[in-house]
């Protein structure tokens, strides 16, 4: 038994978890729920079955919380520890907690508490094969009124117990000396141990995964972390901890993680998104230019991506296909899809990026069904009628929003599984008029780490702030003079770096940290966003602090995940770098350029936070610009727009008039 756990009073029963009606008939009641669990457990079939089952009710917890919650500086938080050594899964939410009768209650099978119309799990099955698919599960939680932490051992080997030998059950009293939960005023724990006979997995070092980077990749694209959403839609808040202890005992932590899906293009180099060629060959045809050879950029790439969404799968099934698309519509189903130019890519994909053990696959080409914004069981084939290699090629997410499979992860319900299929099938069929567009498949390893592994830069940098810290501060540092040492007008990327930097040092613009600038070959730095005492100095004043937030926007001292910085003479360049795939759009939170130019307009709104009219729009100070999707109106990312940002701190009310001439027409 671990040592943050152990038990009281161990010969005292807590409560029954299979409560009997009729204790008369109670070796009857006891057969039938027997048969009942067993039932559950046969729906599990799945590896990671396990894992999806503890953080779907954790996101569920904190998501409930939050509904509910009055104090809004409450924030939607995971810790999740995965110990090699000891064999087991901790994870603990600040959600909402349990009360005294859904505590004791919840292990039966049936029952459920959660709302059936937002909750991610709703069929009140999972916490009884948690229970009786495994020996030993540790519970805890803390709610107004009520705490309580307990455990159940033996279950799956009463269930499985065709002798009767086995004593039922019972949950009884430990006590929990883990310490992110003792410190919650609210939330739950989950403690799962593996291992005992005929339990699958029996042995969390199956994948071949130590380290917290590793286990991140799995519990991202094979479980509820992995939250699915389409690049209009909001994504998931809730944040994670990862603590991955080795068998070794060696410790790795990640810290405030995004449940984010992993999306193949965001983590293989040199993609481009399939609707890039479409746009580029209709300005070529606006244009009466060639359209029968595109710039080199649009070629010898990796693989082609695109999301659809319902009206863009109805497109593509057509009226041939007007069964499954009723069936697709009224699911709320859209797609994702991923054509790799060789299956050499998912080789590559696992074996380098996520580093799991030889002939582990955690992607690869293949159909994935996803309900609720998850990912749910392993990929299907594609039934592809000719050019069926491409089934191994290609990769296709269908997500259902309003469906779920069948009782456990078994599997998806008859028709939405085929409706899926003739989806795929279109979705394929149609990338496949791209492939032109793709590298040649030489028989050779897949290169798709030429731009570095963005997530591992990111967290060195973070290891590296907390082991190495900076700080230089002084009363008559950068004063008298009141003025910046450039005389000229950027030239170059390089000046507007340098100018950049010295408004940061002058206090020009306040709050921006930086951790690192790029020895990465893909992106420019990493930075994070700090509001400190006094709130003041980052609150707006007119002749004070013209770059400041509303007054009142930050209540107390306020501290970010990293996030990644792009350096740019014109917005323009960027843009084009995103077009051809270079860098993703999804990974840069703030560009900092001397000017727009005019490219930008194609695919974006922009709204200026410099228009005294949009003061509440600005969440950090210095911000001069915020970039939306032309289409959705989502946030793409914000802007310091240098050349602009100067001319206003000369004469703020001066630039008014053009700030609302040329960002009105673009406004969402």
């Amino acid at each position: 038994m671990s040592e943050a756990i152990a038990s009281v009073g161990a010969q005292t029963a807590l409560w029954d978890p299979l409560p009997e009606n009729s204790p008369a008939n109670g070796a009857v009641v006891a057969a039938a729920k027997r048969r009942e669990i067993r039932n559950i457990l046969k729906s599990y079939v799945g590896l990671y079955d396990p894992l999806c089952e503890m953080l779907q009710n954790a996101m569920d917890a904190v998501d409930a919380r939050a509904a509910i919650e009055t104090d809004t500086s409450y924030r939607k938080h995971l810790w999740i520890t995965i110990d090699l050594s000891d064999n087991s899964v901790t994870v603990v939410d600040n959600g909402v907690g349990f009360t005294e009768e859904a505590f004791q209650l919840f292990l039966s099978p049936s029952i459920s508490f959660k709302d059936s119309r937002t909750s991610r799990g709703r069929k009140g099955v999972g916490a009884t094969y948690l229970a009786f698919g495994f020996d030993g599960l540790t519970i805890g939680t803390r709610a107004p009124g009520y705490e309580q932490t307990a455990e159940i051992v033996d279950g799956h080997k009463w269930v499985t117990d065709e002798l009767g030998q086995t004593p039922k059950p019972m949950v009884r009293r430990v006590t929990i000396q883990e310490p992110v939960f003792q410190g919650l005023e609210r939330g739950s724990i989950f403690r799962l141990r593996f291992g005992g006979e005929g339990t699958r997995p029996r042995d969390l070092s199956w994948p071949g995964a130590q380290t917290a980077e590793q286990w991140r990749h799995i519990l991202l694209w094979k479980t509820p972390l992995g939250h699915l959403s389409a690049p209009s839609a909001p994504g998931s808040d809730v944040l994670f901890d990862l603590t991955v202890v080795a068998r070794d005992g060696g410790t790795t932590t990640l810290a405030d993680q995004d449940c984010q899906y992993l999306y193949p293009h965001e983590v293989i180099g040199n993609s481009l998104a399939a609707g890039a060629i479409i746009d580029e060959l209709q300005r070529r045809l606006a244009r009466g230019q060639d359209v029968t050879r595109l710039a080199p950029r649009f070629y010898q790439r990796n693989g082609l991506y695109a999301f659809y969404d319902s009206a863009a799968l109805a497109g593509l099934l057509g009226a041939r296909g007007a069964a499954e698309m009723a069936v697709l519509a009224a699911h709320g189903a859209t797609a994702y899809a991923y054509f790799a130019y060789s299956t050499s890519v998912w080789d590559a994909l696992n074996d380098t990026t996520a580093q799991l053990r030889p002939g582990m696959r955690l992607l690869r080409g293949g159909l994935q069904m996803a309900a609720q914004h998850m990912p749910q069981g392993d990929e299907i084939t594609i039934p592809l009628t000719s050019n069926i290699g491409y089934q191994k090629q290609v990769l296709v997410v269908v997500h259902f929003a309003d469906a779920e499979p069948d009782l456990g992860r078994k599997g998806f319900q008859p028709e939405l599984r085929h409706a899926a299929e003739v989806a795929s099938v279109a979705i394929v069929n149609l990338l496949k008029k791209q492939r032109r567009f793709l590298k040649a498949d030489s028989g050779a390893g897949a290169q798709i780490l030429q731009q570095g592994d963005l997530h591992k830069w990111i967290t060195d940098q973070e290891r590296h702030e907390a082991t190495a810290p900076m700080e230089l501060s002084h009363p008559e540092f950068f004063v008298p003079i009141n003025r910046i040492a450039i005389t000229a007008a950027p030239q170059s990327e390089q000046d507007v770096i340098v100018l950049f930097n010295q408004l940061l040092a002058g206090g020009v613009i306040r709050g921006i940290r930086v951790l690192a600038t790029s020895q990465h070959e893909q992106y420019d730095g990493v930075f994070r966003y700090v509001v400190e005492e006094p709130i003041a100095h980052h609150e707006f004043d007119e002749a004070l602090n013209p770059l400041g937030v509303e007054v009142g926007k930050y209540q107390s001292p306020y501290r970010s995940r990293p996030y990644v910085l792009e350096y740019k003479f014109s917005v323009d360049g960027l843009v084009h770098e995103f077009e051809s795939g270079d860098k993703h759009e999804g990974n840069v939170n703030l560009v900092v350029a001397w000017r727009m130019d005019q490219e930008w307009r194609q695919r974006y709104e922009v709204t200026s936070l410099l228009d005294l009219r949009h003061l509440s729009a600005r969440e950090f100070h210095g911000q001069t610009h915020v970039f939306r999707d032309s289409a959705s109106g989502d946030i793409r990312f914000y802007g310091v727009i240098l050349s602009e940002l100067i001319d206003y701190l000369n004469n703020v009310h001066g630039v008014q008039a053009a700030q609302a001439t040329t960002y009105d027409e673009t406004e969402h």
